[in-house]
């Protein structure tokens, strides 16, 4: 996950020795901060979804790659819009209807995939612990 330079705002939580020991080992067992675990976990309840490596990740990575290629079907829009011969409107208004159906799609999947991540987070946080 980048640094972001931005972190200005420092929050202090007690923990008992038990709960300290048992987020330190967890920290260590992941290979990441304590710090990094609470800000994770904190981004997760906060609905910001989740960091942009595993699972989460690859996600992300997919539906990047899938508004790229929306990017390139656009460029084929315009460069046929711009060119000599007159564009077939029919197809290119359905061209464009697909392609913005299927950035909503793209837009709904990540919301969708925040609001999950926010809801088992509140459930983890909320449950008997």
């Amino acid at each position: 996950m980048a640094r972001h330079s931005t972190r200005q705002k420092v929050v202090h939580v007690r923990l008992s020795e038990a709960e300290f020991l048992a987020l330190r080992t967890f920290s260590v067992d992941v290979g990441l901060s304590v710090s990094e675990v609470l800000r994770r976990l904190s981004r997760r309840a906060g609905g910001f979804g989740a960091t942009l490596d595993g699972e989460g990740g690859f996600a992300v990575r997919v539906h990047a790659e899938e508004l790229r290629q929306v990017g390139g079907s656009l460029d084929r829009i315009a460069r046929g819009l711009s060119g000599k011969d007159d564009p077939a409107f029919e197809v290119l208004i359905d061209g464009i209807g697909r392609l913005a159906r299927l950035v909503n799609d793209q837009a709904s999947e990540i919301r969708a995939m925040c609001d999950e991540e926010q809801r088992v987070a509140r459930q983890r946080v909320t449950g008997d612990v």
